[in-house]
Order: structure tokens, then sequence, then C-alpha cells
């Protein structure tokens, strides 16, 4: 009887411990493109700021565009530069531009073009950014992924 016992407590017990449920990490459709980046700011080839955060995500409209953002919500308290652009994404490519977009932050509607946007590898990010309010330049944003993407897709 006492062996009965012992081999219904461990059919319960597996029964019990096998039923627990496995998470399977999702991922947005835009990795490796989206992600927390560490930017800093360049001019012709000369620092001109950073580090800086920018994060780049998936627009709700589709899977042809990403938003670029510098965590901004109005028009002085900016990372960067205060911006939040959507641009058209590659995504076999990993590039992404805009030739010119209204910038989102409010009260700050000034046009913004990104050009030569790219993901090299999955953990870098660069591109040149131009703002309608400081039009003769072109700033180079350069950086790294704050998690990179192999540590952030480990299951």
């Amino acid at each position: 009887m006492r062996i009965i016992k012992l081999i219904i407590m461990s059919l319960v017990a597996v029964a019990f411990f096998s039923c627990e449920p496995t998470y399977t990490k999702t991922y947005s459709w835009a990795y490796p493109v989206a992600g927390d980046w560490m930017v800093k700011a360049y001019v012709n080839g000369a620092e001109v700021g950073g580090p800086y955060e920018i994060k780049s995500y998936n627009s709700a409209f589709g899977k042809d565009s990403i938003w670029i953002d510098d965590y901004a919500t109005t028009s002085s308290n900016g990372n960067f530069w205060s911006f939040k652009v959507k641009t058209a994404v590659n995504m076999g490519t990993k590039t992404f531009s805009t030739v010119g977009s209204k910038n989102a932050i409010t009260n700050y509607g000034i046009n913004i073009v990104v050009s030569n946007g790219k993901i090299i590898g999955n953990d870098s990010i660069t591109m040149d950014v131009v703002f309608a309010d400081d039009a003769t330049t072109t700033y180079k944003l350069a950086g790294h992924r704050e998690v990179s993407y192999e540590e952030y897709t480990q299951q």
C-alpha cells in the first residue's frame, strides 16, 4: 500500500510540475532596427555632444516605418534636439530615412530630414539628421544599442 501511495504522489508531483507554463519571448517585427541607443553627435567628423539616449520603435501604422525619438515631450526638454520623427524603413537592408517629416513634438513642428540611417550588425546605429531650424548643419548621430541584440533575444 505504501508503494502505491508513493507512486501516486510521484505521478501527481510530475503532473503538477510539468503543467508550469512556458513563456516564449515575442519580438516586434521591427527588430533589430528597433531598440534603445546611446549615441554621440558629430558635425564634419568632430564630436559636438553626447552621449544621448534615443530610441527607435515600430509604427502602429504598418511595417514600412519606424519612429526615431529622443525622449522629449516638449520643445524644451529634449535629450538631443527634442525630436520624434517617423521614417521609412527597409528591414532587408536595416536602413531608414525620410526626405522631410514633421517633428511630432508638441509646439515644435519643424521639418526633419533623416538620411543614411543604418543598423550595422545588430548593435550599432548611424544616421545623418538635418533640422529645419538649423538647416545648414548636418548632424551625424552614431552609437550602440543599450542592451545588445543577442542579450535581449536570449530566452
